[in-house]
């Protein structure tokens, strides 16, 4: 007897084919965007839809889908121009960024919309005359991030401790001065035990190239001399 799914009268989609028409198109690869997420809830910036590319993982909110010049340069904001470059950023084809969804913790106030996936990084790059030549997968950055994650599974607000620590999240009146104390005393209960699962679960992703934390460094492309 045979095994596997059954695949008799049914036809393949492609991404064009499933894509809205006159929609927002990545600008890494220029595939069409599909929603990934859609948040609403407690705190800074809960409310926002966020795309992604099916084809090389590059997540970006729908209200603010960067230019191809634009999303490079995001990615390039903080090095200084020279033949060589490095930075760090968020990893949107991430084992946190899959489990995490909505409550992942990149999705930060104040910090940058687009999250690139390793594939989106090096096409960005290549439109800049980049060439990728190395990837890491950072660990330390990404428990922290991990952690932060899974708190986020059990709180109101997104990135409640660091979020209120800095000021930016104070309680308010009725459900949303409950909702903040149920936070503190959530946030202090489970510290321990999600730091621990997060040394766990991100050590693994690490291992298998799948990071929340990534650090690209790349090289310009050498001028071709016959030109």
């Amino acid at each position: 007897m045979a095994l596997g799914r059954a695949t008799s009268g049914r036809r393949a989609v492609s991404l064009e084919e499933g894509a809205v028409p006159g929609g927002a198109r990545c600008p890494a690869c220029e595939a069409p965007l599909f929603v990934w997420v859609e948040t609403d809830g407690w705190g800074m910036r809960e409310d926002q839809v966020i795309d992604r590319c099916e084809n090389c993982g590059l997540a970006v909110p729908r209200d603010a889908v960067p230019s191809a010049e634009q999303a490079a340069a995001a990615l390039l904001r903080e090095t200084n121009g020279s033949a060589t470059v490095g930075f760090r950023t968020p990893n949107a084809a991430s084992v946190q960024a899959w489990f995490g969804a909505e409550n992942w913790a990149a999705f930060r106030p104040g910090e940058s919309e687009l999250l690139p996936s390793p594939r989106a990084a090096e096409l960005l790059l290549g439109k800049r005359g980049l060439r990728v030549t190395a990837i890491r997968h950072l660990a330390a950055p990404g428990m922290a991030s991990m952690w932060q994650t899974l708190l986020n599974l059990l709180t109101f607000h997104r990135n409640f401790a660091p979020e209120a620590l800095a000021g930016r999240l104070r309680p308010s009146g009725g459900k949303g001065r409950a909702a903040y104390a149920i936070d503190v005393i959530v946030t202090v209960l489970a510290a321990i035990p999600t730091a621990m699962l997060a040394v766990l679960i991100e050590g693994g992703a690490v291992l298998a190239k799948r990071g929340g934390v990534i650090e690209v460094s790349a090289e310009r492309e050498p001028a071709d001399p016959a030109i």
